[in-house]
């Protein structure tokens, strides 16, 4: 099997020149159309290993899958048995309805294995502070999962990464293609 997927870490203490280190190993992956995750640590080490928030937005139609699918994948290694993982789903307040829909067809088919009281949908609109919310819901939570896209990344850069000081743990993803979860 040929590599697919890549891993890149800083610490939130790391010099300025760490993280444009990984803007770099990101840009050059991208070129590969590999996956690429961004680990960012802090103090806390992912806690007690005990609760995964997946926030799902409308920039992230290709990385939800895999980021939940990730999610996933932590709760069977030991350290995190026990772990709950969250879904909390951000989308224009237009498409609410769709997007909630959605999701509980994903579960009702037994495509996401996570009950629907662990899934939250939020409404946005313009006047919601996005970094606000995110740290709000999840600034408690031992690992953070957020998607990022390649043009977002073209657009903001290294900074991108930063944003949600009050986080603990974050794991930004990218997929380069749609995973499916039958």
């Amino acid at each position: 099997m040929e590599n697919n997927t890549i891993l890149f870490e800083f610490g939130v203490r790391d010099p300025p020149e760490v993280l444009e280190e990984v803007t770099l190993g990101l840009e050059l992956a991208g070129v590969t159309r590999m996956n690429r995750f961004v680990l960012r640590h802090g103090e806390n080490f992912f806690g007690t290993r005990k609760t995964i928030h997946v926030w799902l937005t409308w920039h992230d139609a290709r990385n939800a899958n895999l980021m939940i699918l990730l999610a996933y994948i932590l709760l069977g290694h030991r350290d995190w048995h026990g772990a709950e993982i969250s879904i909390l789903a951000a989308y224009p307040r237009r498409e609410v309805a769709e997007r909630a829909k959605d999701l509980h067809a994903m579960i009702t088919e037994g495509r996401l294995l996570i009950s629907e009281k662990n899934v939250v949908v939020i409404p946005t609109d313009d006047d919601v502070d996005f970094q606000r919310l995110v740290e709000t819901k999840s600034g408690a939570a031992d690992l953070v999962v957020m998607g990022f896209t390649g043009e977002r990344l073209g657009r903001k850069g290294p900074e991108m990464f930063k944003r949600f000081p009050g986080l603990r743990d974050v794991l930004f993803v990218s997929a380069e293609e749609t995973i499916f979860i039958v």
